[in-house]
């Protein structure tokens, strides 16, 4: 299963916390970084290929991915930087990365954090394209919200509130035929110089013809750090989740 996680994002809202470093190298409560936890998590599923987009810091993203296959020599990885990440959204990401748009993917942004069986659950479950809804959150006004059609996704948007819109979060399980879909409407939007959008715009234009379902999330936890504000709520949060399900497990 090959995994693509975009990591071109300057991450300037967290301060100086990424003025050295890319936002995905923050740690979390026990010292382990954002994008460690996702290559562990992912890997222990069975994801066992990473296409990773970059922008500042690349090298130190692939250092820690080295450190990550000396751990699980079974990984590999491949780098797409993205040049103009000061000035472009990861839809560009998404259009350099195109060429390994090509088959079944689980696609995520680089700021999430997420435990283990979310990731076993979406991958076990026989629909071919999933993303993530929360049922009972409140609608947040920064971050993804998703409306959805007789549990078919309809929309990505920060800007929706409806009553059929639910939280949402930028993790996805595609189909094949799915990912093509999505990756041909990205190149006519990035061809057409329509860079500085979200790719989930590109995905709203043709949602209709994916059939992406919803899952909610409702039983695990994954959320996305944005600012300095969501690092320390979501740090703690996932620290006593990970407590909580080691002690359930025991």
């Amino acid at each position: 299963m090959r995994a693509v996680i975009f990591n071109s994002g300057m991450g300037s809202r967290m301060g100086q916390g990424t003025r050295l470093q890319p936002k995905c190298m923050t740690k979390l409560y026990n010292g382990e970084t954002i994008f460690a936890r996702q290559i562990r998590i992912l890997g222990a599923c069975g994801v066992d290929e990473f296409v990773v987009t970059t922008g500042p810091f690349a090298e130190q993203i692939e250092s820690q991915a080295a450190a990550c296959q000396r751990r699980n020599p079974s990984l590999r990885f491949i780098f797409v930087p993205n040049p103009q990440y000061r000035t472009t959204n990861y839809i560009v990401s998404m259009y350099l990365a195109r060429a390994y748009l090509d088959t079944e993917l689980l696609l995520l942004h680089g700021d999430l954090v997420f435990n283990e069986n979310l990731v076993r659950e979406m991958l076990s479950d026989q629909t071919r394209s999933l993303c993530l809804f929360h049922e009972d959150k409140i609608l947040p006004r920064k971050d993804f919200k998703a409306q959805f059609c007789d549990g078919i996704l309809k929309k990505v948007s920060v800007q929706i509130f409806g009553t059929d819109c639910y939280a949402f979060q930028p993790m996805y399980k595609l189909g094949a035929d799915a990912v093509q879909i999505w990756r041909d409407r990205v190149v006519l939007y990035v061809e057409a110089g329509k860079n500085q959008v979200y790719a989930e715009e590109a995905l709203n234009e043709v949602a209709s013809d994916m059939n992406i379902f919803g899952m909610s999330y409702k039983p695990h936890y994954i959320d996305e750090i944005d600012n300095e504000k969501d690092y320390i709520r979501v740090s703690m949060e996932i620290g006593r989740f990970d407590s909580s399900s080691f002690i359930h497990q025991t």
